[in-house]
C-alpha cells in the first residue's frame, strides 16, 4: 500500500494567496499516516476531498494529547462508552471520557489535586510520561517525569530531539512518539505495543507490516485541479488547458486569449516581477487582439494580461449612469522544453539547470520528475552544499523531496551519466 500525503505550498491564485506554513517534518507526516491507516489516530477532520487533516504544525493541549494517547491504545470507543470518575473540576465535557479512562488506568495525573489543566499546551516530557506509563515504566523508579526524555532516548523510542531546551511541542511530535512506541516492548515482557494491539484484534500482523513498510511519498497538491479559469489561451491554433507554464522550444508563438469562451480583445499586458522584456522573452499585443510571443527557449519567461472581469451599471448620487469595473489578472509563463541535458519538473513548471526557486513560506518542495534528454530518470544521485538550509531526498517513486531545515539559501547538484546540474534554493 503506497501512501501519498498531499501538502499545499504557497500558491498565488487569480484572486489571492493561500498559504500554509508547517514546522512538522517528513517523519511526522509519515508517522501520522501510519497511525491513521491503523486506526490509531483520527486527525482533526477532513478536507473538501475527504482526505484527513492532521494539523501537525499546531501545539496540542493536554485535552488533545490524552485523547491521542487513548486513540493510540485503541481504546477510544471503550472510553466513550464508559463511566469514569476523576477529581478534576476543569475537564471539558468532550474530553471527560478520555481523561477519565487515562486517569483510572494510571496513565495521567492532573496539574493539581483538583485540576487537569486540559487547555494548557502539553510539553514533550508530559506526553513522554504518558507513553512510558503505557509501556509499564514508573515515575520516580524508572524515570523522572520532568526529564522523561532520558529514558525514552535510552530505550530508543526517541532520538535525542527532546530535552529541556524545547520551547515548542507539536502534534507532529506526538505522532512521532506514538508511532515509535508501537515498536517498544513492555517493561515486564517482550511483547511490543503493536503486538499487544494485534492480540486485541485492532489490526493484523499483515496490515501492520504493509502499513509500516509502505514508503511515504510526499506530494504537492495541484492548486488548479478543478479550478475554473475565466481566461484561456489558444497557442499556435491549439486551445490549451489551464497551465501555469507552457513548456516550449525556442520560437515565435501566436496566442489568442478567450474570456469565458469568447474572444477577448480589451486587455493590457503587464509583466510578472523579474520577467520584464529582455533576452528571456518578449510579448506584443497586436491590433487584432492576438498576442505574439518571441521565446528564445533558454530561461523562464512570464507575462500577465489585465482584463475587465465584470462590469456593472449603477446610478450615482446625481442620477447619472456609471459603470463599475472589476479588473482581474491572468498570468502565463513560458518554460524551456527539457529535451537536452538534466532538468526537473514540478506540476506545470520546468526547472532548468542554474534555476533559482523557492520561497520563505513553503516548508518543502517536491520535484515530481527528474529528466535527462526529456525522459524521466530515477537512478540519479544528489549532493547538497555543506551548510545548506535544507535536505534533499530521492523518494521511493523517484521524485525529489527538498525539505527546509531553516531559512536561508543553498545549492544542490543532480548527477546522472557523468552529467550534472546545480540548482539554487531559497527557503
Amino acid at each position: 500500500m503506497k501512501k501519498f500525503f498531499g501538502f499545499l505550498l504557497i500558491v498565488t491564485l487569480l484572486f489571492g494567496t493561500v498559504s500554509l506554513v508547517s514546522a512538522a517534518d517528513a517523519d511526522a507526516y509519515n508517522s501520522a499516516d501510519i497511525l491513521y491507516d491503523l486506526g490509531l489516530f483520527s486527525g482533526t477532520g477532513t478536507d473538501a476531498e475527504g482526505n484527513p487533516k492532521f494539523d501537525l504544525d499546531r501545539s496540542p493541549t493536554r485535552h488533545e494529547a490524552v485523547t491521542m494517547l487513548v486513540s493510540l491504545l485503541g481504546k477510544k470507543e471503550e472510553a466513550m462508552a464508559g463511566t469514569w470518575e476523576t477529581p478534576f473540576t476543569d475537564v471539558a465535557n468532550w474530553a471527560k471520557p478520555f481523561v477519565g479512562y487515562a486517569y483510572e488506568n494510571g496513565l495521567t495525573s492532573g496539574t493539581s489535586a483538583t485540576t487537569f489543566g486540559g487547555n494548557d499546551p502539553i510539553t514533550a516530557t508530559q506526553y513522554l510520561t504518558f507513553v512510558l506509563k503505557v509501556l509499564g515504566y514508573e515515575v520516580g523508579n524508572d524515570f523522572q517525569w520532568n526529564r522523561a526524555w532520558e529514558l525514552s532516548d535510552r530505550i530508543g523510542m526517541t532520538d535525542g530531539r527532546f530535552d529541556e531546551s524545547n520551547k515548542t511541542f507539536l502534534r507532529g511530535d506526538v505522532t512521532l512518539i506514538s508511532r515509535n512506541a508501537l515498536d517498544q516492548s513492555h517493561k515486564d515482557d517482550e511483547q511490543t505495543l503493536a503486538e499487544k494491539l494485534m492480540s486485541e484484534n485492532l489490526f493484523t500482523a499483515e496490515d501492520y507490516k504493509e502499513t509500516v513498510e509502505s514508503p511515504l511519498v510526499l506530494r504537492e497538491i495541484d492548486p488548479w485541479e478543478g479550478h475554473v479559469v475565466d481566461v484561456m489561451f489558444s497557442i499556435n491554433g491549439k486551445m490549451q488547458d489551464y497551465v501555469g507554464d507552457y513548456i516550449a522550444k525556442a520560437g515565435t508563438y501566436t496566442l489568442i486569449p478567450y474570456f469565458r469562451g469568447e474572444r477577448l480583445f480589451e486587455y493590457e499586458i503587464d509583466y510578472d516581477k523579474g520577467y520584464e522584456p529582455d533576452d528571456t522573452g518578449k510579448v506584443k499585443k497586436n491590433s487584432d487582439g492576438t498576442l505574439t510571443v518571441v521565446y528564445p527557449g533558454k530561461e523562464d519567461f512570464a507575462f500577465t494580461i489585465v482584463y475587465v472581469s465584470n462590469r456593472e451599471e449603477v446610478v450615482d448620487d446625481n442620477g447619472e449612469i456609471v459603470y463599475l469595473e472589476s479588473h482581474t489578472k491572468r498570468s502565463l509563463g513560458f518554460a524551456a522544453y527539457p529535451d537536452k541535458g538534466l532538468a526537473m519538473k514540478s506540476g506545470h513548471n520546468t526547472y532548468m539547470p542554474g534555476k533559482t526557486f523557492g520561497d520563505t513560506f513553503s516548508p518543502y518542495f517536491v520535484m515530481e520528475d527528474v529528466l535527462y534528454n526529456g525522459k524521466r530518470i530515477v537512478d540519479y544521485t544528489v549532493t547538497v552544499q555543506e551548510g545548506a538550509p535544507f535536505t534533499v531526498k530521492i523518494q521511493a517513486d523517484g521524485s525529489l523531496l527538498i525539505m527546509r531545515t531553516e531559512h536561508g539559501t543553498g545549492t544542490f547538484t543532480i548527477s546522472y551519466g557523468g552529467k550534472s546540474a546545480t540548482y539554487k534554493v531559497k527557503l
